[in-house]
């Protein structure tokens, strides 16, 4: 049944925005210590993001196990939803209960990673010889065989997405993986010109962004605006 507790060891925790289920096998990795504390991961993202939210739906993801579902849904317009995506197994049933435990009636979450092009490819759930899962770090890979890798179902965003919802706010953060992910959005971009929450690190990634956003959606002239955390935010600043 959809949001029941998971068949694997895991443990519930909160902080100041709801619950969490967690695996047990995780408990060692970066979010999880954070939550176990009763902290937030990434607060001033989650805080840009809830301020931001717009009337329209948002897609954030990679989902991991759920934690900035309870603070986004809180924000959300009536009638607007999350749509989220989480191909690892276990994440996916963690976050299916953290959305059972705080009654959140507004997130449609997927067991599927986004890409350019329907496919199915190898997701890394472990280094090489390490002990430990790689938790919200899971990413694709280009080839099986890098550590743990399992395979997964890749769908696009503009798949994921009814044509007839208007997103204001697209977050990514696919460890590596935005610009293909960016390739599977094209559609919903053109069409809505939300805000582009992207993962990005290094200020090549985010000249990465501009260069493709200036190729695929022209009319929207997005731009970076400034940098969150780990994240780059865009916005478009031409209306069509």
């Amino acid at each position: 049944m959809a949001g029941s507790p998971p068949d694997f060891d895991h443990f519930i925790t909160a902080n100041e925005h709801g619950f969490y289920c967690v695996p047990e096998s995780f408990r060692g990795r970066e979010v999880p210590r954070l939550l176990r504390r009763g902290e937030v991961y990434e607060p001033a993202t989650l805080r840009f993001l809830s301020r931001h939210v717009g009337s329209g739906d948002i897609v954030t993801g990679g989902a991991f196990v759920g934690d900035f579902f309870p603070a986004l849904a809180r924000a959300m317009a009536p009638g607007a939803r999350i749509r989220s995506f989480e191909p690892a197994p276990d994440t996916f049933a963690a976050a299916l209960h953290t959305i059972a435990l705080n009654g959140l009636d507004n997130v449609e979450l997927s067991q599927v990673a986004v890409g350019a092009e329907d496919a199915v490819l190898p997701l890394q759930v472990a280094r090489p010889g390490a002990s430990e899962p790689l938790a919200a770090g899971a990413r694709i890979v280009a080839e099986a065989g890098k550590g743990q890798t399992i395979d997964v179902p890749v769908v696009t965003i503009d798949s994921l997405v009814p044509a007839d919802r208007t997103v204001s706010l697209l977050h990514l953060d696919v460890e590596g993986h935005e610009i293909p992910a960016l390739q599977g959005a094209v559609e919903l971009i053109a069409r809505d010109a939300p805000i582009l929450v992207l993962e990005t690190g290094k200020r090549k990634r985010r000249i990465e962004y501009l260069d493709f956003l200036g190729e695929a959606v022209p009319q929207h002239r997005y731009i970076h605006t400034s940098q969150i955390e780990e994240n780059g935010i865009f916005i478009p600043t031409a209306a069509v």
